[in-house]
């Protein structure tokens, strides 16, 4: 399935995207020189063993096929994220990246088991250090501030615990971010390894995050079935990471559209990383999720170490999946509604979205809610068609109220020059 739509000036929303993931060949060697850390030479493909149009910030040389050489290179690159300068550098070099591709809100998800982890001198051991962290998210926060200022995106983050590192320390990390909050981060979720113990296991951290104001964003149905996006649900999940296994189970695909709750497409890591899909986006299940009510976002995941971008993603899924451009803006809005940003900032983006649909953009939204069979996405399209029309009104009410104001102007100018050549 193919598509023709061109994505470039689409507004776009990320949502799942690790800071440590967002670094690119370029930036890395520069952390690399910065921390005297010497790379091996097959870390990165020389120039002309790649397409530089497909891979504009170079490319990793590990084995795409190899699960371990992908963890191994993930691994190598954010050991060389140590300090605030590089924190920094990091986050504004991805939102801005992100910002030329018409991306107007990001959510990066940071992980304080790296980030803010130093060894205490009086006791010799590894611990989460609140200095340590407030210095980091200072200058992330830093880095986001200034990308909003030069462009208006919009950056939230999303703090996570490591699954695989247990249940004790996902406990300690969100007891650690209920205890030393952050005004930009506003969501909590657990990553890692999803064969490293059951979501029950982490019942309490989650109940902590909760309880501390932070909404859920839970990896899950990327390696395992379907089991594991229900436990997520009933956990408190407002957004599934991957979900690729969803469609196994009719009731979970209900249970995502009926509740809303969204899932978090990562088409090239997906590909990638998702054994079940051949390494072939023919067989990712983002239409029929699409198709079948659930809300869906488009993310890199980890786009500095795929090769991928915000954009890129969102070229992809039109041309795989075979979104059309009414479709990649429904997508759009959803992701901006399942954001963890606060209800002003989410109602200011969506119609800053309509503003930017046409009387054509309308005219398909209309034909879509016609013609969905799905009632979940019949239901939403139609909410679509009446907010879009709404903005397009009151964009016309402020035109013409412009029209008039430049009207009255003008004639109370060319009185006056009237009666100044009279004197």
């Amino acid at each position: 399935m193919t598509n023709k739509v061109d994505t470039t000036t689409l507004p776009k929303v990320t949502l799942h995207e690790h800071i440590e993931g967002t670094v690119t060949p370029e930036m890395a060697a520069k952390l690399a020189q910065r921390h005297h850390v010497t790379l091996p030479d097959n870390f990165v493909m020389a120039e002309g063993q790649y397409d530089k149009k497909d891979f504009p910030n170079g490319r990793y040389a590990y084995d795409e096929s190899d699960f371990w050489a992908f963890i191994n290179t993930y691994d190598s690159v954010a050991d060389m994220m140590r300090t605030p300068q590089d924190y920094y550098d990091v986050t504004k070099d991805y939102l801005s990246k992100n910002a030329a591709e018409g991306g107007v809100y990001a959510e990066l998800i940071i992980s304080p088991a790296h980030m803010a982890m130093e060894v205490n001198p009086e006791t010799g051991k590894s611990e989460l250090s609140a200095a340590r962290y407030r210095a980091m998210m200072d200058a992330i926060a830093k880095a986001a501030q200034e990308v909003k200022e030069e462009t208006g995106l919009e950056t939230r983050f999303i703090a996570t615990g490591v699954r695989n590192l247990g249940a004790e320390n996902v406990k300690q990390v969100a007891e650690f971010i209920r205890d030393n909050p952050h005004s930009m981060v506003t969501g909590f979720g657990i990553a890692g390894n999803e064969r490293a113990g059951e979501f029950d296991d982490f019942a309490e951290a989650l109940a902590i995050a909760k309880g501390a104001g932070l909404k859920l964003a839970l990896h899950a149905g990327e390696i395992r079935g379907p089991e594991s996006i229900k436990d997520a649900i009933r956990l408190g999940a407002s957004r599934i990471g991957h979900g690729v296994s969803a469609p196994q189970d009719p009731e979970v695909m209900k249970m995502l559209a009926e509740k809303n709750i969204m899932v978090e497409v990562c088409p090239t890591s997906n590909r990638i990383l998702v054994t079940d899909l051949k390494g072939d986006l023919a067989n990712h299940p983002a239409r029929i999720l699409y198709d079948a009510g659930v809300r869906i976002s488009l993310n890199p995941d980890d786009a500095g170490i795929f090769g991928t971008h915000t954009g890129k993603e969102h070229r992809i899924s039109a041309e795989k999946f075979g979104f059309t451009k009414a479709e990649m803006m429904d997508i759009t809005l959803c992701a901006i509604e399942n954001s963890f940003a606060d209800v002003k900032t989410r109602k200011q983006l969506k119609e800053n979205v309509y503003k930017k649909m046409s009387e054509e953009d309308r005219k398909e939204l209309r034909d879509l809610a016609a013609n969905a069979k799905n009632p979940v996405l019949k239901k939403r399209l139609e909410t679509r068609v009446a907010e879009s029309e709404k903005v397009a009104k009151k964009l016309e009410i402020q035109k013409r109220r412009t029209k008039a104001l430049n009207s009255i102007k003008a004639t109370k100018m060319a009185i006056i020059n009237k009666k100044s050549a009279t004197r």
